[in-house]
């Protein structure tokens, strides 16, 4: 399972209710229609701005996501909240501990500790990640913006100093 995760924020001046009924207008149109490959996704309010999860099958699925985001029934709102929105990053991530999952909760963005392995920290998480709702992404190829693991929770949890986390709150839209 893999997540397309896109990270932005309304223009200066932009009317945020409509900016957010248009994105929620254009994720029911991707569930209306899905491309092939498609899961399904959620928006959510994050620290100031808004953080996208679609979840794919693999990374074949992201040719017909990009491509179905800009056509059919889909164009409209997401031309529309494209044009409303300033700065955008985006990043590839795959699952590797706990259920697919979106909902509203947490995300703690965090990093391996230098010198610690991956199964050292998997190790060092397995008393969150066994927690009902927690999952684990890893970001895929340094394909965007660090930190290099979010963990995706139900509720609030405060992780190693030494992974340096950074707690995001998760209002669905």
């Amino acid at each position: 399972m893999l997540a397309y995760v896109f990270s932005h924020r309304a223009a200066a001046g932009a009317d945020i209710a409509v900016y957010e009924d248009l994105m929620r207008r254009f994720h029911g149109a991707l569930a209306g229609s899905p491309p092939p490959g498609f899961v399904r996704s959620a928006t959510f309010r994050a620290a100031g701005g808004y953080v996208d999860w679609y979840l794919i099958e693999s990374s074949a699925a992201l040719d017909a996501l990009n491509q179905a985001a800009i056509s059919g029934r889909r164009s409209r709102p997401h031309d529309a909240v494209a044009q409303m929105a300033a700065e955008g990053s985006g990043k590839l991530m795959t699952l590797t501990v706990g259920p697919p999952e979106l909902q509203a909760g947490f995300e703690v963005r965090f990093s391996k500790p230098k010198g610690v392995s991956y199964a050292g920290l998997d190790s060092l998480l397995e008393p969150w990640t066994r927690r009902t709702g927690v999952s684990v992404w890893k970001r895929m190829m340094v394909l965007g913006p660090p930190p290099e693991f979010s963990l995706l929770t139900p509720a609030h949890l405060e992780l190693p100093a030494e992974t340096s986390p950074q707690l995001l709150r998760l209002e669905a839209l």
